[in-house]
C-alpha cells in the first residue's frame, strides 16, 4: 500500500511571496498572478509584465525555478499548476513548493498535487471565509500526498508527462492558428459595415430550469461565457425544451460582461440570455475572426451597465465591423481552414485531457499496471 506522507516530512518546501503587488509595465517579466493559473498550467501570455528591478525585488525571499509547483491559497483555493520559465515572479497568495528530491521528485510532485487525495487535503485543511477561503502556509506542510517507490513515481510522471506535452503542443497549435487568423482579417480590413447587414444575430433566452439536466439529453445549453474555452464551449449542461438555437458555425457572442468574449459552436447549441448566436451563411470563417480581432468595438459598452456591463440586441446589431471585401471566396476558405484546424487540435486536447484525467489517480493509487497506462496513452496520442 501506498502512503500518505505530509509534505514537511517527505523533503518538500514551502516557499513563500511577496505581499504585494508590483506596478504593471506592459512588458518586460511575467509576474504570475491566481487568475494566471488554468487547468494546471501558468498562462504566460494573461500575466501582468513588470520591470527588471520589481522582478528582483520580488524574488529576493525565494526565486521561482522550472518545474516549481505553484499552489494557490486564496479563490480557487488548492489549485496548481508549475513555473514553465525562468525569471518569473510570484503574486500574492500564491506558494512555491519544492522537493530536495530524497523521497519525493519534482516531476511527480507536479502530479500528486493535482490527485484526488491533494483535493481531499485542501478540504481538510481549508479556512472557509465569509468573503472567501484561504489556505495557512504553515497548514500546507502539514498537508500529505501519496508517496510510492521512486521508479513509480517516475513511471507517472513520464506517463502524465507525455499527455500534457502533447496537449501543450496543441495549445500552441491553436494559439498560432487564431493569432494567424485575426492577423489576417485585421491586413485586410475595409470601410465598417453595421453587423446585422452581414450577419444574422438572435439572441438568447433561457429555457425553464425544470427542462435542463446534467445527463446529456436534448442539447447543449450555454448561458453566458462560464463554460468557454480557447475555440469552442466545454459541455457542461443540456436542455431538452431549447428556446433560441445558435446553428453549427455561429460565433456565440457574449452580450453580458465580458461584453464581446466570442466562442465557436461547432454542433448545434441553445443558447440563454447571457449569449447571443452571430452567424454568416457564406462566410462564417471571416466574422468569427472579425469579431475575435475588433474586440476594441465593444469597449464602450464595457462599463456601461448599472450592475454589470451588456448590450442589447439592437446594439449588437447596429455595430459597424470592419469586414474585408471577398469576391471571390479565397480569404474565407483560408480562415475556414485555419479555424477547422484550431477546432481539431483544441478537440484531440479534450481527448487527451480526459485520459490524463482518469489515468491520474490510477497511477497515484498503483491501480494500473505500467502495460495497461502505456496501452492507453498510445492508443491516444
Amino acid at each position: 500500500m501506498i502512503p500518505n506522507i505530509p509534505l514537511g516530512k517527505a523533503g518538500i518546501a514551502v516557499l513563500d511571496c511577496e505581499h504585494k503587488t508590483p506596478a504593471s509595465k506592459g512588458q518586460g517579466y511575467p509576474y504570475i498572478a491566481i487568475p494566471d493559473l488554468r487547468d494546471g498550467v501558468v498562462d504566460l501570455e494573461s500575466a501582468r509584465k513588470i520591470s527588471y528591478e520589481d522582478l528582483k525585488e520580488w524574488t529576493r525571499r525565494s526565486r521561482p525555478q522550472v518545474g516549481d509547483v505553484i499552489v494557490t491559497r486564496r479563490g480557487r483555493v488548492g489549485d496548481t499548476a508549475v513555473v514553465p520559465v525562468p525569471d518569473v515572479a510570484l503574486g500574492q497568495n500564491l506558494v512555491i513548493l519544492r522537493s530536495e528530491g530524497d523521497l519525493v521528485s519534482q516531476a511527480y510532485l507536479r502530479w500528486a498535487t493535482r490527485s484526488p487525495q491533494w483535493y481531499r487535503e485542501v478540504s481538510r485543511y481549508i479556512n472557509v471565509g465569509a468573503v472567501f477561503s484561504s489556505l495557512n502556509v504553515s497548514d500546507v506542510l502539514k498537508m500529505a500526498i501519496p508517496v510510492p517507490c521512486m521508479d513509480h513515481q517516475v513511471f507517472v510522471a513520464q506517463v502524465l508527462d507525455a499527455l500534457e506535452a502533447r496537449i501543450a503542443s496543441n495549445r500552441e497549435v491553436v494559439r498560432s492558428a487564431l493569432g494567424l487568423g485575426q492577423s489576417m482579417v485585421r491586413k485586410a480590413a475595409s470601410a465598417p459595415r453595421v453587423l446585422g447587414d452581414v450577419a444574422d444575430v438572435v439572441m438568447g433566452s433561457s429555457p425553464k430550469g425544470k427542462y435542463l439536466n446534467g445527463r446529456g439529453e436534448g442539447v447543449r445549453f450555454y448561458q453566458g461565457v462560464r463554460d468557454f474555452g480557447r475555440v469552442f464551449p466545454a459541455p457542461r449542461v443540456n436542455t431538452s425544451s431549447p428556446v433560441r438555437t445558435a446553428p453549427v458555425g455561429s460565433t456565440l457572442f457574449a452580450v453580458r460582461a465580458p461584453v464581446g468574449a466570442v466562442n465557436l459552436a461547432i454542433e448545434e447549441v441553445s443558447i440563454g440570455r447571457g449569449l447571443a448566436s452571430i452567424f454568416s451563411q457564406r462566410r462564417p470563417a471571416t466574422l468569427h475572426f472579425c469579431l475575435r480581432e475588433f474586440s476594441e468595438i465593444w469597449d464602450e459598452y464595457q462599463g456601461g451597465g448599472t450592475v454589470f456591463a451588456s448590450v442589447n440586441g439592437r446594439d449588437v446589431r447596429q455595430m459597424q465591423i470592419a469586414m474585408p471585401e471577398d469576391g471571390e471566396g479565397q480569404l474565407e476558405r483560408r480562415l475556414g481552414a485555419l479555424l477547422n484546424r484550431a477546432v481539431q487540435a483544441e478537440q484531440e486536447s479534450v481527448r487527451l485531457a480526459a485520459t490524463r484525467d482518469e489515468l491520474l489517480p490510477l497511477l497515484i493509487s498503483g491501480k494500473i499496471t505500467v502495460k495497461v497506462a502505456e496501452k492507453t496513452v498510445e492508443e491516444v496520442v
